[in-house]
C-alpha cells in the first residue's frame, strides 16, 4: 500500500509541476522518484522510471520554453537584465582530476661513480699548514710602495707627452667637441694611447648615449 501511494504521489507532483513549470522543483521530484523505486521489483522499476523520465523531460522543456519566452519579452524593450550568478548552476567553473593512480613510480637508478674518484686520480689533496706558510714566505710579494714605484716607472717609459701634444694640436686645428672614434681615425694611434693621452692631458670627456657605446664619447 505504501509503495502504491508513493507512486501516486510521484504522478501527482509531476502533474502539478506541469501546470506551473517555471516553479518546478526538480530536486524534490528526483528524491520522490528514488523513494518510489526502492521497494519495487525490476520490472516495475523500469516501467515507473521510464515514464517518470519522459514526464520530467517534458517538464524541463516546458520550463526552458517559459524562460526563453520571458527573455524574448524583455529583449523587446531592451537588453535582459541578468544577475551575475544567473548561470552559475549550469556552467562548470573548475575541474580537479587526480592522475596519481595512473603514474608509475620511477625505478631506482644506480649512481655512476665519477672516473677520477674511482681511479684515484683526483688532483685535490691536503697540505700541511707549516708547508703553506713557508711557501707564502718565500713568495716575492711587493709592498704598496714598490707597486706604486713600478707603475710610475712604466708610465714614464711611455711617450705620453707626445700623445697629449698630438691630441691637443688636432683638437685646436679642428672644430670641437669631436667624437673619440673620429679622433682615433685622424691620429692613427692605438685606442690605449688615445685614452692615456686624454686622461693625463686634462681633456674634457662627455658621454652621450649608452655607457658601452664608444661612438657616443665626445672630446673637447
Amino acid at each position: 500500500m505504501k509503495v502504491k501511494q508513493l507512486e501516486l504521489d510521484l504522478w501527482d507532483v509531476l502533474s502539478t509541476a506541469r501546470q506551473t513549470p517555471e516553479d518546478a522543483n526538480f530536486l524534490i521530484v528526483f528524491k520522490l522518484l528514488d523513494l518510489t523505486l526502492v521497494d519495487l521489483d525490476t520490472r516495475s522499476q523500469l516501467r515507473i522510471a521510464g515514464e517518470a523520465v519522459c514526464q520530467i523531460t517534458n517538464l524541463f522543456c516546458d520550463r526552458s520554453s517559459f524562460l526563453f519566452e520571458e527573455l524574448r519579452s524583455r529583449a523587446a524593450s531592451g537588453e535582459p537584465i541578468m544577475a551575475d550568478d544567473a548561470f552559475d548552476h549550469y556552467v562548470r567553473q573548475s575541474m580537479v582530476v587526480d592522475f596519481d593512480q595512473f603514474i608509475e613510480p620511477l625505478p631506482s637508478l644506480t649512481r655512476k661513480i665519477p672516473e677520477q674518484a674511482k681511479n684515484g686520480n683526483s688532483i685535490v689533496g691536503a697540505i700541511e699548514k707549516e708547508v703553506l706558510i713557508q711557501a707564502l714566505e718565500q713568495e716575492s710579494l711587493l709592498s704598496l710602495e714598490e707597486e706604486f714605484e713600478r707603475a710610475i716607472s712604466t708610465a714614464h717609459a711611455e711617450d705620453v707627452s707626445s700623445w697629449v701634444e698630438a691630441i691637443a694640436q688636432y683638437i685646436t686645428n679642428n672644430s670641437y667637441p669631436m667624437r673619440l672614434q673620429d679622433l682615433q681615425t685622424a691620429l692613427k694611434l692605438p685606442i690605449v694611447e688615445i685614452w692615456l693621452g686624454l686622461l693625463l692631458g686634462d681633456f674634457k670627456l662627455e658621454q652621450r648615449g649608452s655607457f658601452y657605446d664608444s661612438n657616443k664619447i665626445w672630446v673637447s
